[in-house]
């Protein structure tokens, strides 16, 4: 049962399973929790190291090791990876003191309180730290005068937060304080989250306060980490609230595009003219969740799930957010983080039209030739939903093989 025993191939086949099935899915399937301290680093991309080493064990004896069965650590995981040539961040390799892992870790054990809407949460501390991420993505100071943040977190909370809820917006920013999440820089004296005395020394105070700067940072300078976390927070908290409206009014949404709707429609005439005629219309296009779209879209860095391709324009990198099952009649998808894919144009259109599926195993297809196509690159915080996959290949896939045979 020794980490000794392990192989490079043996890693490498965990690894492999771990992009396929994804992060959340692989620990809960094999028993493990998140890693705190030590991470794999292969491809540019970090994995929880006990777990990636435990599951690695059953080429040795054809079972994976149980996280209570071994330690993790520097003398136990850190070293057997090493030594097989593999890259392991210690406690040490963080920015500024924190890392992505801790902040990430911080974000998934918010304790948020039983909401009185049954079976919900109070989303005061989510709907906080949206806010704080839209500033973060508009380049704005993170610390912030209490004058100026209540009024914005109050009307966030009459507008997203759940009936009977409350709009004391004092406690979210002093528990998310006490959980290592806000920052109060000017005061050692930050009461509990509790009672009158603590709304009136926000009253008294007007501190300035925000997101930490290691944390505002991180979101600051990496708008994938940024997006994991707000699309986190949607799946987690916001599931029946209107994804592109809540994150316009968080600032999330992505800036208007500059193409106005009247546009000029050129119609030739029949016989062919150097001058044709043309007339004004007005047209109306409907925006598909296009904030949420674009979170994915920076999730991905803008590269295609599929081929790996990131389009670079004169305007910045260019992406599309793909349904996989389409919106509106009759196919009825959800605006949702699990039904979009960050895809190439090329890709998209392949995908939208059944000429390419994906497989439970998120092996991408050529319908007409049964050519395997790629392994779907995955991102942490963005699996795609299996359900709306074979969907796709029930209803979209085959209506087009059906559709091409008459």
């Amino acid at each position: 049962m020794a980490l000794s025993d392990l192989r490079h191939e043996m890693v490498l086949s965990a690894i492999e399973e771990y992009d396929k099935l994804g992060r959340d899915a692989f620990l809960k399937v094999y028993g493990y929790g998140p890693a705190r301290d030590y991470f794999l680093l292969h491809d540019g991309k970090r994995y929880d190291s006990k777990a990636i080493a435990g599951v690695a064990h059953r080429g040795v004896d054809g079972r994976p090791l149980q996280a209570e069965n071994f330690s993790g650590g520097n003398a136990t995981v850190a070293r057997a990876l090493s030594n097989l040539g593999f890259e392991v961040t210690r406690p040490s390799d963080v920015i500024d003191g924190r890392s992505l892992e801790n902040l990430l870790q911080k974000i998934l054990t918010l304790k948020t309180a039983a909401s009185a809407t049954p079976g919900a949460r109070k989303r005061h501390q989510p709907l906080t730290l949206l806010w704080a991420l839209g500033r973060a993505a508009r380049g704005y100071e993170h610390l912030v005068p209490w004058r100026v943040a209540f009024p914005a977190l109050e009307s966030l909370l009459r507008e997203f937060g759940h009936p009977g809820d409350g709009l004391h917006a004092e406690f979210p920013v002093l528990r998310l304080y006490h959980h290592g999440l806000w920052a109060f820089p000017d005061h050692d004296d930050v009461p509990r989250a509790s009672g009158s005395a603590a709304q009136r020394w926000m009253r008294q105070n007007q501190p300035l306060s925000g997101l930490p700067s290691w944390a505002h940072n991180l979101v600051t300078d990496h708008p994938a980490v940024r997006a994991q976390i707000v699309l986190r927070l949607l799946d987690e908290y916001f599931r029946d609230v209107d994804h592109d409206e809540l994150l316009a009014a968080t600032r999330l949404a992505p800036e208007p595009d500059a193409i106005s709707s009247p546009q000029d429609e050129i119609r030739s005439l029949p016989n062919g003219t150097p001058t044709p005629s043309r007339r004004a219309v007005t047209t109306n296009r409907v925006i598909r969740d296009s904030a949420l779209a674009e979170q994915v879209k920076l999730l991905h860095d803008h590269r295609c799930q599929l081929c790996g391709i990131r389009l670079t324009t004169r305007r910045g990198p260019y992406a599309e957010g793909a349904h996989i099952r389409p919106l509106g009649t009759p196919h009825n998808g959800p605006d949702e983080p699990g039904n979009l894919l960050c895809l190439c144009p090329n890709h998209h259109v392949l995908f939208d039209g059944g000429t390419i599926t994906i497989s439970d195993e998120l092996v991408a297809v050529d319908v007409p030739s049964g050519k395997v196509i790629a392994q779907m690159r995955l991102a942490d915080g963005h699996p795609p939903d299996r359900r709306h996959l074979a969907y796709h290949r029930c209803h979209i896939s085959e209506d087009s093989q059906a559709a091409g045979a008459v």
